[in-house]
């Protein structure tokens, strides 16, 4: 495979990580450069490391999204890797050790990374992003050949990873992204695409055209058009695009209850309210009442304050012509 030198790169990893200190960073190499670009890649940085007579180095790429590190991730792992129990994607073989977490992609070349060192790298990179992984993948039958999975985004990794399906037949247009893997006996595997689009009437739209291709048996599963290429029979094909399911998921909108929809703890802040206000108007008066005090104290007469009374009384007896008493 071709390595090509990334176009740009910069500071990506930590000067240190535990004991091991970095030595002069440089672009990492790049696989299929066109497909990479296609996958998202915005920056690369190999860096060697050594603690003492120790040493190792690792090769860091960062991604546009949690797609494209996937994607590279596929294309990365050796045939015969194995699963580690690492965050994100991680496989290992003997010697070297491939991670996918987040929009980045880490090869540790000639040491196997302990998870809190990897937690101190993932923590350190810039412009770290977690975005969700494609569901594609989950589609795909189990039994394929181990590491064979590869994913498929545009015109590029399509002619790299199934030439005899024209991107004019894909129609990338609409927004599709395709899961590849490879089944049966060495020599005589059977690719399986498939393919993913917005809507079933999109995967409709492109199953005639699908049909076209030489050799291919196609299947259309709601949204999905899967395709098998290159099947040593008609049988193997038909096996293979039974196990093709497509399970549509609906999630309905719930209410999530909060403490306004309790009426207990609507009539308790009711009261609560009320006592308050009864509050602040005992203090209210008590404030009016203590300034007038003090007004009175310090020589205010608070005549302008004072009340004016009427003291209305009925008729005094005696007097009936209304006269004031005592005239004749």
């Amino acid at each position: 495979m071709l390595f090509l030198p990334a176009l740009a790169y910069s500071a990506i990893l930590p000067e240190t990580i535990g004991h091991w200190q970095r030595g002069e960073p440089g672009p990492a190499p790049v696989p299929a450069a066109k497909v990479w670009a296609e996958y998202g890649l915005q920056d690369s940085e190999s860096a060697p490391y050594a603690d003492g007579g120790q040493k190792y180095s690792i090769d860091a790429y960062r991604f546009s999204d949690a797609t494209g590190a996937m994607a590279g991730w596929d294309a990365m792992r050796p045939a015969d890797a194995k699963p580690v129990g690492l965050m994100g994607l991680a496989v290992q073989t003997d010697a070297d050790e491939y991670v996918a977490a987040g929009n980045y992609l880490f090869v540790f070349r000639g040491y196997k990374i302990r998870p809190d060192e990897l937690s101190h790298v993932v923590a350190t990179v810039p412009h770290y992003g977690h975005s969700p992984l494609p569901t594609l993948p989950k589609y795909l039958p189990a039994g394929a050949l181990p590491n064979s999975e590869r994913y498929i985004t545009g015109p590029e990794s399509l002619a790299l990873y199934a030439p005899s399906v024209s991107p004019s037949t894909a129609a990338f247009r609409f927004s599709a992204e395709a899961a590849v893997a490879k089944y049966g006996a060495k020599g005589k595997e059977t690719t399986l695409l498939i393919f993913s689009y917005p809507t079933m009437e999109m995967a409709r739209d492109r199953y005639p055209e699908f049909q076209k291709i030489a050799g291919a048996l196609v299947k259309r599963a709601g949204p999905l058009v899967a395709v098998t290429l290159n099947a040593p029979g008609p049988d193997d094909a038909e096996r293979l695009l039974a196990q093709v399911k497509y399970q549509a998921e609906v999630t309905l909108p719930q209410h999530v209850p909060t403490p306004k929809d309790n009426p207990v703890n609507f009539f308790w802040n009711v009261f609560i309210l009320c006592g308050v206000l009864a509050a602040f108007c005992v203090l209210s008066g008590v404030v009016v009442g203590g300034i007038r005090v003090l007004l009175r104290r310090y020589g205010d007469s608070g005549e302008g304050d004072e009340m004016i009374s009427l003291h209305l009384t009925g008729t005094p007896a005696g007097n009936a012509g209304g006269r004031p008493a005592g005239r004749p």
